[in-house]
């Protein structure tokens, strides 16, 4: 059940009855928005659920099951995928319709009812040339649907029915707009970064029409959980083949289980000298890719023979970004210092804790909150913490052991004041490059990933950036590739030095650090890193 409203430039505005809220500012909000929109069709408001949860912020075809799905639906509200940005489709429960697209496509009786027949308006819209939109300068409620006075049978039924009939009408057109067809086989339900950047990478090549098989690398598929992200769910209901390109994302060992007619190899590491025992699971593969020209000349010195190519990381800047809303936090101090890692040995959490308790004291307005979780390479987190000593007037420290759902992490970077990290080595370093996208500060080590990235074209660092100077020192830690290998030791005292002076200059470098967050958002988009990754396919198509 919907209403009409028409506007007297010939607009319509089709508003659900189930959508709370007065209906007068709505029309206005949304038709000024659409004047400013290139090629505007349909508008749609970002549609809450009952709970406050996302129930539709625009949407996309996932093209195995052939179902409309929302981006970041079910998730809490914190200002991901900001602004008005173009999409797939939205389903007709609170948007305005133009006036030109009516002309052409009268808007269908039964709007906002089936999530099909939306979707299929908003495609042949978009087949007219015109464009789908969503914005969040309106967010309203919905409070259910017509479905929910059918039995659950009869609406099983019509899903079903209006499901096929969809797939039947679009299904083949999808098909045919994928491209190189590839599978990745690694893993994506995880709070690694490992799996973080698998999941990321997957989506943004499917984004870009990419055809992307999903295999699961340390068991059986319906042994891993489903991810937030739909169109990677969506790439797991197709069994994989084993005469496509295949890439392992892991590390090198595991390239052994590649079972690709062209295999690709796909790893970091975080140490000075590749170990050993990699270097054969490398030269197993066609060719091996690496984040950084750091990790390529490691695994040259090391003996690696095949091509090495360079594939960066990156971040999601629809929720990494400056206007992601502050978590809350117990701290009452103005000035936080944060810190988002794994509790181990190489992120050298302890040494971050004793140079700032012993750098900044209490009557101070300024704290450290550290968000981690315990690792197999340490103790508890909490028997770790214990064995630290800090001096009795020192500045306080929150020990945060947690984890965040995906929407909240970029909530924890806006909330502080500058991130700081005195690694012995990163492989890439993705916190850091988070919460720069977010706009703040970071402070990290002089050495590994970040010292090859995070520079500018005259090799200074990027603004807003700080890194800590280190001597070579052995690797001290559990993890078994790091046996007898070397590291980064941060000093001591430049890491307090590079603190202390973004405590007392932090308008000039919250400053910086905002201009950096553009840069990064741009540069390192999960879609921009994406890019070599369809280079590197369309040259195996074209010459394999």
């Amino acid at each position: 059940m919907f209403k009409v409203v028409k506007l007297e430039s010939g607009d319509q505005v089709i508003a659900s009855w189930d959508v709370v809220g007065h209906l007068a500012g709505w029309i206005e909000t949304l038709f000024e928005a659409s004047r400013k929109l290139k090629d505007c069709g349909i508008l749609s408001a970002l549609i809450l659920n009952h709970e406050n949860k996302i129930y539709f912020h625009g949407g996309f075809i996932a093209p195995n099951l052939m179902l409309p799905i929302s981006y970041a639906t079910g998730q809490e509200y914190f200002g991901q995928f900001p602004g008005t940005r173009e999409v797939e489709m939205v389903p007709l429960i609170l948007c305005l319709v133009k006036k030109e697209l009516i002309e052409k496509l009268p808007i269908i009786p039964c709007a906002g009812d089936c999530i099909f027949k939306d979707a299929e308006y908003c495609l042949k819209a978009r087949e007219l040339g015109f464009k789908v939109y969503t914005t969040d300068e309106l967010i309203v409620q919905y409070r259910g649907k017509g479905h929910a006075l059918m039995n659950k049978e009869e609406f099983a039924r019509q899903f079903q029915l209006n499901h096929q009939f969809f797939k039947n009408k679009f299904g083949q057109s999808y098909q045919e707009k994928l491209k190189y067809p590839v599978v990745y086989h690694t893993g994506v339900e995880s709070p690694t970064g490992f799996a973080i950047a698998a999941k990321n990478y997957i989506a943004a090549l499917l984004r870009a029409n990419v055809k992307v098989y999903y295999s699961h690398l340390s068991s059986i598929p319906e042994a891993e959980p489903l991810t937030d992200d739909g169109l990677v769910n969506d790439a797991r209901e197709v069994i994989p083949s084993m005469d496509l390109p295949q890439i392992i994302w892991g590390q090198a060992p595991l390239f052994f289980k590649n079972s690709g007619k062209y295999k690709i190899g796909h790893c970091e590491f975080e140490g000075m000298i590749i170990p050993s025992s990699w270097v054969p699971y490398c030269n197993m593969m066609h060719e091996v890719w690496t984040p950084t020209e750091w990790d390529k000349k490691k695994l040259q010195d090391a003996g690696v023979s095949v091509p090495i190519f360079t594939i960066p990381q990156g971040i999601d800047p629809d929720y990494f970004h400056p206007n992601m809303a502050p978590m809350k936090t117990d701290a009452k101090e103005k000035f936080k210092f944060i810190c988002n890692a794994t509790w181990e040995p190489r992120k050298n959490l302890r040494q971050l804790i004793q140079d700032f308790t012993s750098e900044f004291s209490r009557n101070e307005d300024v704290c450290l909150i550290v968000k981690t979780m315990s690792s197999a390479l340490s103790q508890p987190v909490k028997n770790e913490v214990e064995a630290i000593k800090a001096p009795r007037e020192a500045a306080k420290v929150y020990i945060r052991e947690d984890i965040l759902p995906p929407e909240q992490i970029g909530c924890f970077y806006t909330m502080g004041s500058c991130f700081v990290l005195p690694t012995h080595g990163e492989g890439w370093g993705l916190p850091l490059f988070e919460a720069l996208a977010c706009g703040i500060p970071a402070i990290t080590t002089g050495y590994g990933a970040p010292n090859e990235v995070l520079r500018d074209d005259k090799g200074e660092p990027l603004p807003g950036v700080h890194f800590v100077d280190w001597e070579e020192g052995e690797a001290k830690t559990p993890y078994v590739y790091m046996d007898g290998n070397r590291w980064a030791m941060p000093k001591l005292d430049d890491l307090q030095k590079k603190m202390r002076f973004v405590f007392e200059n932090y308008k000039e470098e919250k400053k910086k650090a905002m201009a950096t967050s553009e840069l990064i958002r741009q540069k390192f988009s999960w879609d921009a890193c994406a890019v070599p990754i369809i280079e590197r396919l369309k040259n195996i198509y074209e010459n394999n």
